[in-house]
């Protein structure tokens, strides 16, 4: 069993958004085999339902579209009022729709905004509405390395990331609750299985889950991984603009 800085995650709760594949699930299966009580959302349950049947008293599950957000609202609040013992929530629903400039499509860019984006606002503004955060509750927000610093065929993907990076800073300073900014690398999900070039070092999912799993308790906001890629991406956030630019047109 994984430890983490909870000496009893017995009756412990967690809200997990984007549970039904990639780092979202193996989230889960970490959760509960650490004997948390999950709360998992997402599109399409199917892999969550088999989990169902190992950990059917621990595992409630939702299948929500969050860009409906009219219907999402409903669901989110019937589960949040019902659910005010909530430890953690870790927000992680998003998609990844690789583009460059020649390919840009608002509809897609505006599908991934409300993905990667505004539903996190949506929930935020729900916890707020349903339950008083206090020192105890952790909320943790799934970002990306790729918000960093603008990318080649990531025109609209990364500004997302950018933007969850944004938002957690603002809520670090806001709230008395533990926040952390989780920022992987590339992790091998159905997400970046579409993707037609060499990722470099790429992990599974079950590592990334692990990752966080063991860091999300203890000190510190940001939960950064894998090593160098992460420290090579932060180093590239911090190079004068004519000296990034002229690397990055390398590797565009």
């Amino acid at each position: 069993m994984l430890k983490n800085s909870l000496k009893n995650s017995q009756n412990k709760k967690i809200f997990l958004t984007g549970a039904t594949s990639g780092i979202g699930f193996a989230l889960a299966k970490i959760y509960l085999q650490n004997d948390w009580k999950v709360i998992g959302l997402g599109r399409n349950v199917d892999k969550l339902s088999e989990l169902k049947k190992e950990y059917s008293d621990k595992l409630d599950i939702f299948q929500i579209d969050l860009i409906n957000f009219e219907n999402s609202k409903k669901i989110l609040n019937e589960i949040l009022s019902q659910n005010k013992d909530i430890d953690t929530f870790i927000l992680n629903a998003g998609i990844y729709i690789p583009d460059t400039f020649r390919e840009l499509n608002f509809l897609d860019s505006r599908k991934t905004f409300e993905t990667n984006v505004l539903s996190n606002y949506l929930i935020l503004e729900l916890i707020r509405e349903n339950i008083y955060l206090k020192k105890h509750h952790t909320i943790g927000i799934i970002s990306s390395v790729a918000g960093y610093r603008g990318l080649a065929r990531s025109v609209t993907y990364g500004p997302t990331k950018a933007a969850l990076i944004n938002l957690a800073e603002s809520l670090k300073i806001e709230l008395e609750c533990n926040v952390k900014l989780i920022n992987p690398g590339f992790v091998d999900t159905p997400a970046t299985k579409i993707n037609k070039f060499k990722m470099p070092f790429i992990i599974k999912p079950e590592i990334a889950a692990k990752t966080i799993y063991e860091r999300i308790y203890k000190n510190g906001f940001e939960i950064s991984f894998p090593f160098p890629f992460n420290f090579i991406m932060k180093f590239a956030s911090i190079m004068p603009y004519n000296l990034y630019f002229k690397i990055a047109k390398r590797f565009q």
